[in-house]
């Protein structure tokens, strides 16, 4: 069967919806379905709230460690974070920065684009 490279974006507040628990739970079960897709998580915009220091992760932390594990790991844009006024500072360890720029250049390389 063929893989699809498919990035997952979560795009919108992480407050008062489970938009990322789901959004997650559906990374986790398009890379370990039949056909091991190649995931890319990605937080913008609004959703990059998410990768804020302190922020609960609870309910996602079992996807998050299960998607690390198989080697997905979790990105947030820097121009998000400039225009919410967040310092790289305040963002989490397991969220790897990356350029608006480069996120144009990952789009064109993915099969799909899914958003939460």
């Amino acid at each position: 069967m063929a893989s699809n490279k498919i990035m997952v974006q979560f795009l919108t507040r992480p407050f008062g919806t489970i938009h990322y628990v789901e959004g997650l739970r559906a990374a986790l079960g398009i890379a370990s379905g039949w056909d091991e897709h190649e995931v890319f998580l990605l937080f913008m915009g609004e959703g990059a709230y998410y990768t804020l220091n302190g922020v609960p992760r609870t309910d996602s932390l079992k996807y998050i460690n299960t998607l690390e594990k198989l080697g997905f790991g979790l990105h947030v844009e820097q121009e998000s974070l400039d225009e919410l006024g967040i310092d790289k500072a305040d963002v989490s360890d397991e969220f790897k920065i990356i350029t608006r720029q480069e996120v144009f250049e990952l789009m064109k390389e993915h099969d799909f684009i899914i958003d939460f």
